[in-house]
């Protein structure tokens, strides 16, 4: 009997912690934070509370867009969480946005591309200039001085 009370009284607390975890992360996704400056750098205060959720350490932030936020630390631009972490490094200049696709055109040594909201190159960096994705799924690209649209498989489309 001693082992079914630990047994149950362990899965009671990890369906608490579970739940905390859940609760935790709904919180965050439906946190509204608010883009603040503050002695010339910016973060993020939550809308309700007032408190501090993205340090006050960026040049620059944007609105959050798919749960990620653009900042720029130093000249260069990443990505930052609800929470404040910097999912992905600011290693970028110039970068966009994520969009509802889940892609950013972002640029390295003067070559753009495009990443997933993991930092992962999903189209690969061979453009002169690229934007976001718009609604129909094409993002505006240019290469060799040439116009175009693609697709989010980098094919090129009308």
């Amino acid at each position: 009997m001693i082992f079914k009370h630990i047994t149950q009284q362990q899965t009671k607390m990890a369906k608490q912690q579970t739940n905390k975890k859940s609760a935790t992360k709904i919180a965050a996704d439906t946190q509204k934070l608010v883009a603040t400056e503050n002695n010339g750098k910016w973060g993020f205060l939550d809308a309700v509370t007032g408190e501090e959720v993205v340090p006050f350490i960026y040049d620059h932030v944007h609105a959050f867009s798919v749960g990620l936020a653009l900042v720029r630390l130093n000249g260069w631009w990443g990505y930052v969480d609800k929470t404040g972490k910097e999912v992905i490094p600011c290693i970028y200049n110039p970068a966009w946005s994520f969009t509802k696709t889940g892609l950013a055109a972002v640029c390295v040594e003067g070559k753009c591309g495009f990443i997933d909201q993991t930092g992962k190159e999903v189209i690969p960096f061979v453009y002169d200039d690229a934007r976001y994705f718009n609604k129909d799924g094409k993002a505006k690209v240019k290469l060799n001085g040439e116009t175009f649209f693609i697709d989010m498989n980098g094919n090129r489309v009308e």
